[in-house]
């Protein structure tokens, strides 16, 4: 009867701690496929990056990418805490200057668009600001 107990107590504590493992992973896919589906007319999808904070323990996530000098460059961003918020995705030139932001007058935005004017890597940074979660994602599409 002990051994029956002290099985049954140790089925019952790794549901609980297999459950709780599986609630606090960011399931990003959900999000790039959101993502995807809000890309402008004329874009093609490029890239999706993942974007899980770690619940919290990450607070910025970057990315390298090569942009092509002529070609219009979409991002879009999806994150737990609905649409953009409490994601920030900024892009950075080679030199890491700052060229375009997510983050605009205290609203975080969905999208931005860019026109590339040179050849290069580019970085593609994502940050969190007053988020719950932790977790979302983006899409990089592309339009010539």
């Amino acid at each position: 009867m002990k051994r029956l107990f002290i099985f049954s107590s140790f089925l019952i504590a790794s549901f609980f701690l297999i459950d709780n493992s599986v609630n606090a992973q960011c399931n990003s896919e959900l999000y790039v496929n959101k993502s995807m589906k809000e890309l402008s007319p004329g874009f093609s999808f490029y890239k999706s990056y993942r974007i899980d904070g770690r619940r919290g323990a990450r607070r910025r996530i970057e990315y390298t990418c090569v942009f092509s000098k002529d070609s219009n460059y979409q991002l879009q961003i999806h994150g737990n805490d609905g649409g953009a918020r409490g994601i920030i995705g900024t892009l950075y030139d080679s030199r890491r200057r700052k060229i375009v932001t997510s983050f605009y007058n205290n609203k975080f935005l969905q999208s931005w668009t860019y026109k590339c004017r040179a050849t290069g890597i580019y970085y593609l940074s994502f940050t969190f600001k007053d988020s719950k979660s932790y977790c979302g994602a983006a899409v990089l599409g592309f339009k010539r």
